[in-house]
């Protein structure tokens, strides 16, 4: 309680207790002796008096206390606020300098890094530093971590990348490879459909690259591919796709809405760039095929068309381009006709051999025969061998055509005079056979012939340059080991055929007809014939010249010592005649 307001209460308490006696007294006086209420009355309103006059004060003390007490509080409240608000401004400049202080420190760092993430998980700028990789701090650990991170994913990324590359593209040109070749193809067709844009796809092969490798080495044949890839990489536009397919073997896919306005173009152009390759050290040259695509035509049979007029330009002489036409088309419906009709045809008697006799050249004598092969097809007549050999050869049927004629041929030679020979013509595909060489020594034994009367003519260039010359060689050799003469047949015609002679000891070496036919009127072919026989004559070689059919080409072999002739003066090919035939 104040001091100021004790005193009063004490007061108004003794007043009360005063009040109370006198009240009391007045009781008992009102009771007792009514006459006495009047003179009591002065000293009873007294103390009445006195008690409201102590309580007005003791009302003025508080009312005044409290009022003293509201006011020392308002201050209080006021002092208080002003402490709170000044309090809270500074815990409010405390944290804004906090928040500032974390976000130049810590907050942007790290936004900046998840930014450069961000950038490098999404392939952008991936040659930035990571910012904070400085910082001493554990900021800067992460930093470097991360740093450390995007470098591996990059070269993850590289390593991906180089993969992606080397899975569409060739190694050595950069240029896209067959996979790629096939795609992009396919692609295009589908688009020309919605588009109207005609697909041409030009198949390329380099001419004499066997040649170029044998005269510059492998070093030069990689040097000559380059050359070519950029070559067909300047002439064409910059949205054709030119390819290595393999080998010596390039593509080019070219959609224009003027077909074949464009191929032409396109053509012009390569022809063009080859012919300035003749001022350099290799010389290129190419052979040509280009097909335009038609309605609802696939991929691999529109590259096909073009493979074939590819091979058309080829045997036309190359260093030439040809448009897969009407004419190609009809020859190709003839060849699949032929290659559906070749199946079978043993079976139903089509099939025939014919022996051409081989003869000494200055004796005119007959020393043996060349089993050849012909087609009599029912109603397209007869079918010349350079037709459906390779046809044979392509689908596979050439193994059991080449067995049964083995086998036909050695019946038939096991009829006429033992001093005769019998030579016999072996594709390429037949050395796919491990067991050729047995086959054909068992298949002379059953027929009772020696090994000795069996010549075997094999084309170098389609045989012993080819990947598998090792096994070929292996059979030769079998085959010579048991008596059998191994004879190199077109010899001349490859671009290999020294070569092939120091690896291969050739039991006789036939002189290609072309060569033959033409030597009377053409000096370098004569000069060819005889370089081939001096050749023969100085490694013990005997010498065979096919196609001899006049004369004076007889006397010019006579006049080089010639060993043997071969061709229509000779002989046509024939049943075996009936004098050589030895009564049973």
């Amino acid at each position: 309680v104040p001091a100021d307001i004790a005193p009063l209460l004490a007061e108004r308490g003794a007043a009360a207790r005063e009040f109370a006696v006198e009240g009391a007294a007045m009781l008992a006086a009102a009771q007792q002796d009514p006459a006495a209420i009047k003179r009591r009355m002065p000293q009873f309103l007294g103390t009445l008096n006195r008690l409201e006059q102590v309580r007005a004060d003791l009302r003025r003390a508080l009312t005044h206390g409290i009022d003293d007490a509201v006011a020392r509080s308002a201050f209080k409240v006021r002092r208080n606020r002003l402490h709170v608000l000044i309090g809270g401004t500074a815990m409010l400049a405390v944290l804004l300098l906090l928040v500032i202080w974390m976000r130049q420190t810590v907050i942007r760092p790290i936004l900046a890094i998840a930014e450069r993430l961000r950038q490098f998980n999404a392939g952008q700028d991936e040659r930035a530093d990571v910012p904070g990789a400085d910082r001493p701090d554990e900021l800067g650990e992460l930093a470097r971590g991360l740093a450390e991170y995007r470098r591996a994913m990059q070269e993850r990324r590289r390593a991906e990348r180089r993969v992606a590359f080397l899975a569409h593209h060739d190694v050595m040109t950069g240029l896209p490879n067959r996979l790629l070749f096939e795609e992009r193809l396919a692609h295009e067709l589908a688009r020309s459909a919605r588009t109207g844009d005609t697909v041409a796809v030009f198949a390329i092969d380099l001419d004499d690259f066997k040649a170029i490798n044998d005269r510059f080495g492998h070093a030069g044949g990689d040097r000559a591919l380059k050359r070519a890839a950029q070559l067909l990489r300047d002439a064409a536009r910059g949205d054709d796709l030119v390819a290595r397919l393999g080998g010596d073997e390039f593509a080019i896919i070219q959609a224009a809405a003027q077909q074949p306005r464009a191929a032409e173009a396109l053509l012009q152009r390569i022809f063009a760039a080859l012919a300035e390759t003749a001022k350099e050290e290799i010389t290129l040259r190419m052979s040509v095929g280009i097909a335009v695509s038609g309605p609802d035509q696939d991929f691999e049979e529109l590259y096909n068309l073009a493979d074939m007029a590819m091979y058309r330009a080829k045997s036309e002489g190359r260093n030439t381009a040809r448009f897969f036409d009407d004419r190609l088309k009809e020859e190709v419906r003839l060849r699949w006709r032929l290659g559906r009709d070749l199946d079978g045809a043993i079976d139903r008697g089509e099939m025939r051999l014919l022996f051409q006799p081989i003869a000494d050249a200055h004796t005119l004598a007959t020393t043996g025969y060349e089993a050849l092969l012909r087609w009599s097809h029912p109603e397209l007549g007869e079918i010349a061998p350079d037709v459906f050999v390779p046809l044979a050869e392509a689908s596979g049927d050439i193994a059991a055509i080449g067995r049964w004629v083995a086998d036909s041929a050695m019946a038939h030679i096991a009829r006429v005079d033992p001093s005769l020979s019998i030579a016999l013509n072996l594709s390429p595909i037949q050395f796919r056979e491990p067991a050729l060489a047995g086959y054909l020594l068992a298949t002379a034994r059953r027929h009772g012939i020696a090994p000795e009367r069996l010549e075997f003519e094999v084309t170098e260039s389609a045989t012993l340059l080819g990947h598998n010359s090792e096994a070929v060689l292996a059979t030769l050799r079998e085959l010579q080991a048991r008596g059998a003469r191994v004879v190199m047949d077109d010899f001349g015609t490859g671009y290999s055929s020294l070569g092939n002679l120091r690896e291969f000891r050739f039991d006789k070496l036939k002189v290609d007809r072309s060569f033959v036919m033409s030597m009377a009127d053409h000096a370098p072919s004569a000069s060819i014939v005889r370089s081939v026989i001096a050749l023969g004559r100085s490694l013990g070689i005997p010498v065979v010249a096919e196609g001899v059919e006049t004369e004076a080409q007889l006397a010019m072999l006579r006049q080089w010592a010639c060993d043997e002739v071969q061709g229509y003066l000779i002989g046509r090919p024939a049943p075996l005649p009936l004098a050589h035939v030895v009564a049973a």
